[in-house]
């Protein structure tokens, strides 16, 4: 066995099946296990993997085990000389796979690979290649440094700043939502740390890799779209509890000496005041959800597709009260020259620019997903709303929503 894909699950069941969708299409050719762990959800995820995914190997657990034990748990079943750690909230390329076990198999040093990501609306994810968070790096983190200076190799080294997104390059963490391990790094390195309920996991993974004697590498060729955050925004106060409890963990696990000194003074204040900033705002954000959006103007759209998932894709619209204003098809082929067509996938910035275009809607069903990230990451600086509608147009996935036909009876 080649390759063992481990998708954790909760509560995420509209992007949990295109997420599985596309591993089953990457996976093609390739002699592959594919295990869905699901850690008590209450949203059908369970019953639709069942249904429409035979090949899947099902976990389910009878409570919200946590990330790390769930992965185990797979891990411990798995026969694949590779393991993929993937988030259901991700969408894969079809030749992703085939492309990291490549790049694996021809540097015998990689412990393991992340890939280039991007979120729902084409930007690059800056967690794509990060450095190890020694006490300055984290402290220039989460004093908001990093974000202040986006390119600054000393204040946004957690983001390794001075690596360009497209070159391939060593890094110090895995990206949790892909992380391309090999198996037998895993078997010296031990398996995740089920002290991180979720957050930190991958942080901690990783440092055991490169004191393993392992290298890490960032490997942009292959790019994935990650919609980040989905399973965390049902529950986002409870997560920013999980996400500055498993900073502490970490930090108290790996920290020693004049690490652990400067830690105790400039992160362990730091993380106790922005855990208390975001105890307060994110109720409060919750509480005000339309705030200072209450005025929206309704988006003008672009679909891009053939023909007959344009009519399917405009009328879900209109059943599901979707506020789009819909100007037009953009064309996959230049031989497509129907009336609504207002240009070709290569004409799509022109497309944008002249008709003033705010959202961009884009048949999975009609493409191939490398060249909906393809079009999505060339669009990506035009400050867009992207959505995504899968194979059935039954529903309309983007960054922040799902949305639903109601009569589709699920």
């Amino acid at each position: 066995m080649y390759l063992s894909v481990i998708i954790v699950n909760y509560n995420v069941r509209y992007f949990l099946e295109q997420c599985l969708n596309s591993v089953i299409k990457a996976s093609e050719g390739i002699d592959c296990e594919i295990f869905v762990v699901d850690n008590n959800s209450a949203d059908g995820s369970c019953a639709m993997v069942s249904t429409c995914f035979s090949q899947v190997r099902l976990i389910r657990n009878k409570e919200n085990a946590g990330f790390a034990k769930a992965c185990n748990q797979a891990i411990r079943q798995s026969s694949g000389e590779f393991i993929l750690l993937l988030n259901p909230d991700t969408i894969v390329d079809e030749n992703a796979f085939t492309e990291c076990l490549g790049f694996m198999r021809s540097h015998t040093d990689a412990g393991a690979l992340g890939v280039k990501m991007i979120d729902g609306n084409g930007r690059y994810l800056r967690e794509s290649k990060r450095a190890f968070p020694s006490p300055l790096t984290a402290f220039f983190k989460m004093a908001g440094f990093s974000k202040a200076f986006p390119l600054s190799p000393l204040f946004s080294r957690y983001y390794m700043a001075h690596i360009d997104i497209d070159q391939i390059a060593e890094i110090e963490v895995l990206p949790g939502a892909f992380m391309f391990i090999r198996k037998e790094t895993l078997e010296k390195t031990g398996l995740l740390d089920e002290n991180f309920f979720m957050y930190g996991e991958d942080i901690d993974l990783s440092y055991r890799i490169i004191n393993a004697g392992y290298k890490i590498y960032y490997y942009p060729e292959v790019k994935i779209i990650h919609f980040k955050g989905e399973s965390s925004k049902r529950s986002p106060l409870n997560s920013t509890i999980l996400f500055y409890r498993a900073m502490l963990v970490f930090s108290e696990k790996h920290f020693r000496g004049k690490n652990k000194l400067l830690f105790e003074v400039l992160i362990k204040p730091a993380i106790y005041a922005r855990g208390t900033v975001s105890l307060i705002t994110v109720p409060l954000l919750r509480l005000f959800p339309g705030h200072g959006n209450i005025f929206r103007p309704v988006r003008k759209s672009v679909i891009v597709s053939r023909e007959q998932s344009y009519l399917k894709i405009s009328d879900l619209i209109k059943k599901t009260g979707v506020k789009s204003a819909i100007a037009g098809r953009v064309a996959i082929s230049k031989e497509d020259m129907e009336s609504e067509v207002l240009g070709n996938i290569e004409q799509l910035k022109e497309v944008i620019r002249i008709n003033h275009i705010g959202e961009v809607i884009f048949s999975v069903k009609d493409m191939p997903v490398s060249r909906i990230i393809e079009s999505m990451n060339s669009i990506a600086g035009m400050k867009l709303k992207i959505r995504l509608v899968p194979e059935g147009e039954k529903i309309i996935l983007s960054s922040k929503t799902v949305t639903i036909l109601q009569d589709t009876g699920q």
